[in-house]
């Protein structure tokens, strides 16, 4: 007997008849704040670190007394009163939730691996974001500022560039690597009612295949051009690195020189971050099913290709194409990447071929093409398949560099 998740049986209870599940989306908002609300956030930053590195250490005392973790609501009730001039009430509690959330993941991970490492105590450059628990009671937004508690400034100027759909049920203040702040606004966005029934989808569907040599192939012989952001800024990143490694540790110039490093790596990321969308939206908006790999990156990094794969950032694309494709009422299909590319995509000869082999050329009927075109091609044919299921198993070669 199958299970249902959780989620499921909600979205039943909630929406019996579409059965559609809410989805959580969440709005990033750059804020302006004003010299005293700056100097507030930054000792509710600090603070609040020292709080939940309190709560870490009260927690390991409590294990080794008893064998066993408190609850998140134990720990709130024994740090209650302890927020003091610049941490809400409201924000200790989510303190004690995140560290009961990190401990949960420790022990369900430590059951499959016994190497992974225990949560850790949190230093300066680890610790950028204060949680406010509650919309409308301790956080609100009108058109101009975003109301908070007095403790961090009350009414900060916010640019809302876009706008809000949804429920909006919490938000998160962030410090990022420009010194910058913003606001991240999760909102629930409800379900829209079936009341009309859907029209039939003309659009065609395509095949992808991610590759490192190019960024992407498709099944029409489309490629784009991986432009691996991270190693075109590697020079620049070097000089800085190596300014950092020359600063006396504990200095003011090395605080600062580090901050030039982690802005370098904040624009690396942006970049990747806008081209992946930027790449998505066109495939979401033409076609109606898009087969990708399901590809295991998480093993593909333990090769020689690691630096070259997480520049990639194929990870990250996947689930911006899938969101997108929803959004566009699409759909992604993942398959199981064995032998897409050693495949013949039109007469279905295995034909061998090493990462340095560029071109596919079939033996037995003479077909020639791009190595990646015809994988995309494969892809799409073991994707559309009506009783093609998703792939589980591991890729049985890397993918092309």
């Amino acid at each position: 007997m199958a299970l249902i998740p959780c989620a499921a049986i909600a979205c039943l209870t909630l929406y019996p008849k579409q059965c559609i599940i809410p989805v959580m989306r969440t709005y990033v908002f750059r804020l302006y704040p004003s010299r005293d609300q700056r100097l507030r956030l930054d000792a509710c930053l600090y603070h609040s670190r020292q709080l939940y590195n309190e709560m870490l250490a009260r927690q390991k005392a409590h294990y080794a007394e008893t064998g066993r973790f408190l609850g998140k609501y134990d720990l709130s009730a024994l740090f209650a009163g302890r927020s003091g001039a610049y941490v809400p009430a409201s924000t200790v509690q989510t303190l004690a939730a995140r560290l009961d959330e990190a401990l949960h993941t420790f022990l369900a991970r430590h059951t499959l691996d016994p190497k992974v490492g225990f949560p850790r105590f949190k230093s300066a450059t680890r610790w950028h974001s204060i949680q406010l628990r509650q919309w409308s009671n301790d956080v609100w937004l009108d058109r101009r500022c975003l109301h908070v508690p007095k403790k961090l400034g009350q009414a900060i100027k916010i640019k809302l560039h876009r706008a809000i759909e949804g429920v909006p049920r919490t938000c998160r203040l962030l410090k990022r690597a420009d010194g910058h702040w913003y606001a991240m606004i999760v909102c629930l966005q409800e379900p829209n009612s079936a009341s009309e029934e859907p029209q039939p989808d003309e659009r065609p569907t395509i095949g992808i295949d991610m590759g490192l040599k190019v960024f992407l192939a498709d099944s029409n012989g489309q490629t784009v051009e991986n432009p691996r952001y991270y190693r075109v800024s590697q020079e620049v990143l070097r000089r800085k690195q190596r300014m950092l490694s020359r600063r006396r540790k504990g200095s003011q110039r090395r605080r600062k020189a580090a901050r030039d490093v982690a802005k370098t790596h904040l624009k690396i990321a942006r970049q990747r971050r806008d081209f992946h969308f930027k790449t998505a939206k066109p495939y979401a908006e033409r076609y109606r099913l898009i087969v990708v790999e399901d590809l295991h990156i998480s093993r593909m990094v333990h090769s020689n290709l690691a630096k070259s794969i997480h520049d990639a950032g194929w990870s990250d694309f996947l689930t911006i194409l899938t969101d997108k494709a929803e959004s566009a009422g699409g759909q992604v299909v993942r398959i199981n990447p064995r032998f897409t590319t050693q495949t013949c995509s039109r007469c279905g000869e295995f034909v061998q071929k090493s990462l340095s082999v560029r071109t596919h050329m079939c033996p037995s009927c003479g077909y020639i093409a791009d190595r990646d075109v015809n994988a995309a091609q494969n892809i799409l044919r073991a994707g559309a398949q009506p009783s093609g299921t998703l792939g589980n198993s591991p890729a049985d070669e890397l993918r092309s560099p």
